[in-house]
């Protein structure tokens, strides 16, 4: 799976730009605030349906401007694929995958798969569980659409719950929303279980190779033990908090090196290697489940690296359409020269 092309019209700070990519590394480069990390969330966007920042779509509009668009052309292995999608402020997002408009995000899952990485991506080591969880979100939604489905399902009664929670101290009209949040949520937490499982095998082995096998890691996936019992014995605690307590929406992931949890004895340096090592581990997964490598894109990661980190991260990538933004050219790559949302010649 590569991207050939992308084009956007008046995305973030892009007035008009078009790239021809190459199957192999491709190079955005320029001074910090010039429009590099807005491209690579237009191909996010047209893998996901969503910008990479928080925040609404309008805020991918540009400014003064009314609408934008994000179109991407990839070749996959029975064919090729385009997806356009077209944000305006005030109206509804909408989505065409070979010019064919789709009623539903879900549908565009699977269709461009990426893995995205950048210095900020240190979060799904230390920060909020909520980190970890997207990241959870965002990769079994590109290999399993009914996951979207269930976690779509879910989020709304989830919702609909906490809205009755808000409002009214009546625990028995409680069911009619827990019956409904449990069968989704039991969806999610096996679906979730199941990607740790086949995840931590490529995590460990691209953990050695980074570390020269000096360093153990291991992750684990945490949620309740029986989600339907431990929903009802929260109830009285969900009514006091007016919120619920316990579901996925609450589940994290634990990493640990050596026996010890990363977020809390990890140095910086041990934090980046694990998020990086399961980044990577990311693409061999996608690899195997999908039959396609996925792009991986990379946003200022060179930045944090020596030159032989560098290349032995390029080699690690081998067989990957990457794409980078760095502030100075690197020795290998199509480059791309960034100035103020425009390519120059």
């Amino acid at each position: 799976m590569r991207i050939t092309q992308l084009t956007v019209d008046n995305f973030r700070n892009h007035k008009h730009t078009t790239l021809q990519l190459d199957a192999g590394v491709n190079v955005l480069v320029g001074p910090n605030a010039q429009g590099k990390t807005n491209l690579l969330e237009a191909i996010f966007l047209s893998c996901v349906g969503r910008g990479w920042r928080a925040g609404r779509d309008s805020e991918m509009v540009q400014f003064n401007q009314d609408r934008a668009l994000v179109q991407v052309t990839a070749i996959k292995k029975f064919g090729s694929v385009d997806i356009t999608i077209q944000l305006g402020l005030g109206l509804k997002k909408s989505i065409s995958i070979n010019r064919v408009p789709i009623a539903k995000v879900a549908e565009l899952m699977g269709q461009i798969n990426c893995i995205f990485f950048s210095p900020d991506e240190l979060k799904l080591v230390k920060e909020a569980p909520a980190d970890r969880r997207r990241f959870l979100n965002i990769d079994i939604s590109q290999i399993d659409k009914s996951y979207f489905y269930a976690l779509t399902r879910y989020n709304k009664i989830l919702q609909q719950r906490n809205a009755y929670l808000k409002n009214n101290t009546d625990p028995r009209e409680l069911s009619i929303w827990d019956d409904q949040l449990i069968s989704q949520g039991k969806i999610i937490i096996a679906k979730r279980q199941a990607f740790i499982q086949k995840l931590t095998p490529y995590v460990i082995a691209k953990h050695h190779e980074l570390t020269d096998g000096k360093e153990t890691i291991a992750i684990t996936y945490e949620t309740c033990r029986d989600f339907a019992a431990e929903l009802t014995a929260a109830r009285e605690r969900d009514l006091r908090l007016r919120t619920t307590t316990v579901g996925p929406h609450r589940d994290d992931i634990a990493i640990t090196i050596n026996g010890q949890d990363v977020r809390v004895y990890g140095s910086q340096g041990q934090q980046r290697t694990a998020a990086l090592s399961i980044k990577l581990a990311e693409l061999d997964l996608f690899t195997d489940i999908t039959g396609e490598r996925p792009i991986l894109l990379l946003d200022d990661v060179f930045s944090e690296l020596d030159s032989s980190r560098q290349a032995r991260l390029l080699t690690a990538v081998a067989n990957t359409q990457v794409i980078i933004t760095a502030t100075e050219a690197p020795a290998t790559g199509k480059i791309f020269r960034i100035k103020q949302g425009t390519v120059l010649a």
